[in-house]
């Protein structure tokens, strides 16, 4: 039997990881992350979690990848509402990269195990913005050790800096962050508006059928309502996704297009964040 020295087994990884990253995906059928992988990281404003978009390689799947970063299967559809209806290799898996798992520095007898970590800037972002609020760090010594020569003045926007490195063998489930449905945050100001508004209010209850259109502003939470009054809040709870979404009513239901039944009609952004594919749906709802 013949054996290879580990150097050329080394560099046999290495040219796999290159021939997968130029197919799209990242590490490997065996190896979520390779050391030749780059790790870049952007901030999402609603959250405030460092987000990373991985590329499914041939034979990696949904479930091994929420189990290498850390996170359960529901915790991957919450920030990826579209994968419930499947995926294929390349497909684009967007997860939580904890600031506490990036490290400034590892030992050379190391080298292998570790991925370089960079981020992408934001358009305004700053030096003191990146360094104190989107990686937490008490000053931007660190940030300028691993970036010679960058300076406040010579950021721009999408420049990618090196932020540090990262662990290839997975994060530990202890170790990530929580994560929230990205339309439930999305709606988190409404959320706000409506607690603000009906503290110490009696509130109408309804149930039923809710309808939707393709209609209006995909952009915006509106809901058209029997009663409630024009400008004024509901909250609907839909039970099949355990989702509470909080709208603005702005117009009276069609008595010539939906039946009596339907006690709300909701815009197109409601529609993505309940996930239903069904032109009526059940609702509990919330008025004043």
């Amino acid at each position: 039997m013949k054996f290879f020295p580990p150097k050329f087994l080394l560099s046999l990884i290495f040219c796999a990881g290159f021939l997968l990253q130029n197919l799209g995906a990242t590490g490997d059928s065996l190896y979520f992350l390779l050391p030749t992988d780059t790790v870049v990281l952007r901030s999402d404003p609603a959250s405030g979690h460092l987000l990373f978009d991985h590329y499914l390689a041939p034979k990696q799947t949904l479930y091994g990848a929420a189990r290498f970063y850390g996170f359960s299967l529901d915790d991957l559809y919450r920030l990826n509402p579209a994968l419930r209806k499947g995926y294929t290799p390349g497909t684009k898996v967007t997860v939580a990269i904890p600031r506490t798992v990036i490290r400034p520095s590892f030992s050379r007898d190391s080298v292998a195990w570790f991925v370089p970590v960079r981020y992408r800037l934001s358009p305004g972002e700053t030096l003191f913005g990146l360094t104190r609020r989107t990686l937490g760090h008490p000053d931007d010594s660190r940030i300028k050790a691993l970036n010679p020569g960058l300076t406040a003045e010579n950021l721009k926007p999408g420049q990618v800096v090196k932020i540090g490195y990262l662990r290839i063998d997975g994060i530990n489930p202890d170790a990530q962050v929580r994560v929230e449905d990205p339309y439930v945050l999305r709606n988190r100001p409404l959320h706000a508006r409506w607690d603000s508004l009906t503290a110490k209010k009696t509130p109408l209850f309804t149930n039923g059928k809710a309808a939707w259109t393709t209609r209006g502003d995909r952009s915006k939470w509106m809901v058209l309502h029997r009663t409630a009054p024009l400008g004024s809040l509901v909250e609907i709870e839909e039970p099949r996704s355990r989702k509470t979404i909080y709208a603005q009513v702005v117009g009276r239901i069609p008595e010539q297009v939906y039946d009596s039944r339907v006690i709300l009609v909701v815009s197109p952004l409601l529609v993505q964040a309940f996930g239903v594919r069904d032109k009526e749906f059940y609702v509990r709802t919330r008025h004043f």
